[in-house]
């Protein structure tokens, strides 16, 4: 009975990550350049020795259902024309490089804006990075070509800096930025592929998303269904051996 009410707890708190992680993704359906969670379950196998069994032997069952990894999905969004010359999107992989207080982020969401002091900037203020740095474009009309190279009343003024950085080594933070985990240097693009005028939308599906809400919603109160069940059992159980005592 006791294994009834792990089993069910340990899926509930699965279910509820999930729940969690569908929820910001629903959250995030109009922020330009998110990268939706996902997750994937497991069994968790735990070993019972039992007195039934030889010495040395034992048999396993599934006990839990755990959360096996949790990751970004960094499937490519959709692309929304703007017209905005500021705007850029990335066509495939790699990542806008900008300067923040806690040191360089990494970005898909490409709308940019022009700083006070004529910087290309962030709607956050951070500096975009081009290949020489802070990219300076100033108050002339700006430009960008297929492959970041940026102009400025046709001159050319810098190169946007895009990264690739493999999956695993992203670390999700506020405002569609990510940083990269310790000890992973992102590599710089040397031919990326850019829209400009452009910006990518999340990859986050609506439909696909409301209905893993539903489904999983479902799923949580089977678990809970399932601990009250087991308890109510227990209880009766307990009941019926005192009056038997």
């Amino acid at each position: 009975m006791d294994q009834g009410i792990y089993t069910a707890a340990a899926g509930a708190i699965a279910i509820e990550e999930r729940l969690a992680m569908i929820s910001n993704n629903l959250a995030n359906i109009n922020t330009a350049g998110f990268k939706k969670d996902a997750v994937v379950f497991e069994d968790f196998q735990r070993a019972l020795d039992t007195a039934r069994l030889a010495p040395g032997q034992y048999r396993t069952v599934p006990v839990d259902v755990v959360v096996g990894r949790q990751y970004i999905d960094t499937a490519q969004g959709a692309f929304q024309e703007t017209g905005s010359p500021l705007d850029a999107a990335i066509v495939g992989e790699g990542f806008f490089v900008v300067a923040t207080d806690s040191g360089m982020r990494y970005t898909r969401a490409g709308s940019f804006l022009i700083s006070p002091e004529g910087l290309l900037v962030t709607p956050q203020g951070h500096a975009v990075q081009g290949q020489g740095g802070d990219i300076t474009v100033g108050t002339g009309k700006v430009s960008i070509d297929s492959r970041g190279t940026v102009m400025v009343d046709g001159n050319v003024v810098d190169v946007l800096q895009i990264a690739l950085i493999e999956d695993e080594a992203l670390v999700r933070e506020g405002n569609a930025l990510f940083s990269v985990r310790q000890g992973y240097a992102p590599e710089v693009m040397d031919a990326p592929e850019i829209r400009q005028g452009y910006i990518e939308t999340a990859n986050v599906d609506p439909v696909v998303e409301m209905v893993g809400l539903i489904t999983t919603q479902r799923a949580y109160e089977a678990f809970q269904k399932m601990i009250r069940s087991v308890d109510e059992t227990y209880t009766q159980s307990m009941h019926n051996v005192g009056m038997t005592a």
